[in-house]
């Protein structure tokens, strides 16, 4: 077992931690959770998309949903979930004391799990998605200029992206904080919603994930007026050079959180922890 353990290098380590990861992940009851919120999602979806004729066409009615159900909270909880339970879940069951006797590095470790918390987080939400979308393309006569296939494509490359974003961002939590839940429930509520939402500094408003994402979206969607309100209820009158640059933003965001997260990671002396 040593010879095998001694003989993986860092990228085998990084490989061999996202596979376990990922094999623990999977066997989590939230899943099930997971599994039967998007459906209703879905559902929901389907019967208000049968009462929207007036107001809003299906287009507008999947990005607004798509965007609020899962794109502010869907993702993020998931993906911070899974993220901090991957590293945190060991330090509370003491198998973290396994791990760290074994001759391997503790970065790649932590990588391993964040890669792993990524493509598990991304493909739940982009499967979620293309439920909620089906429910509304079914309604036909929402689409007045036919089904937009791309509106789902679109979604799915921004929430790719936001799973590496939030995975990262938890990763630090569990590895810094001795409640990292809370620390997460604190960033998503406190600081994203209201930073992002409210007609607050583009400096402050970039601290965030929410708002590189939403900036990136209306840079792929190419929404109106009435669409930009929907989704950027404080920016009325969206214009393109407000977009920036979103994907340098949270690769920034993305690549600090992570490096954080293997300082303190690296470092620390844990000690087992008690279940939150």
């Amino acid at each position: 077992m040593s010879r095998t353990a001694r003989s993986l290098g860092v990228f085998a380590t990084l490989a061999e931690s996202a596979r376990q990861t990922a094999a623990l992940s999977v066997r989590d009851r939230l899943w099930w959770i997971v599994a039967a919120a998007m459906v209703v999602f879905a559902l929901l979806a389907y019967v208000l998309a049968g009462r929207a004729h007036e107001r809003v066409d299906g287009r507008d009615l999947f990005c607004l949903l798509a965007w609020w159900l899962h794109g502010t909270v869907v993702v993020p909880w998931l993906t911070l979930y899974l993220g901090v339970q991957s590293v945190h879940g060991r330090i509370e069951d003491r198998t973290f004391q396994y791990l760290f006797l074994r001759p391997v590095g503790r970065v790649p470790l932590l990588l391993g799990n964040w890669l792993s918390v990524a493509v598990l987080g991304g493909a739940a939400s982009i499967a979620g998605l293309a439920l909620l979308f089906v429910a509304v393309a079914a309604r036909r006569d929402l689409w007045v200029d036919g089904i937009e296939w791309r509106l789902a494509t679109s979604f799915a490359g921004v929430f790719a992206v936001a799973a590496a974003a939030y995975a990262a961002a938890a990763m630090f939590f569990a590895a810094y904080f001795r409640r990292p839940l809370v620390w997460a429930a604190f960033f998503v509520v406190g600081l994203q919603t209201l930073a992002a939402n409210l007609p607050v500094s583009a400096g402050l408003r970039g601290l965030t994930i929410t708002d590189p994402l939403r900036r990136m979206l209306l840079d792929t969607i190419e929404p109106d007026r009435a669409l930009v309100g929907l989704l950027w209820p404080a920016e009325r009158d969206f214009q393109l050079d407000l977009v920036g640059h979103p994907v340098r933003d949270l690769a920034i965001f993305t690549a600090i959180a992570l490096l954080a997260a293997c300082w303190c990671y690296s470092r620390t002396e844990f000690d087992s922890r008690e279940r939150e």
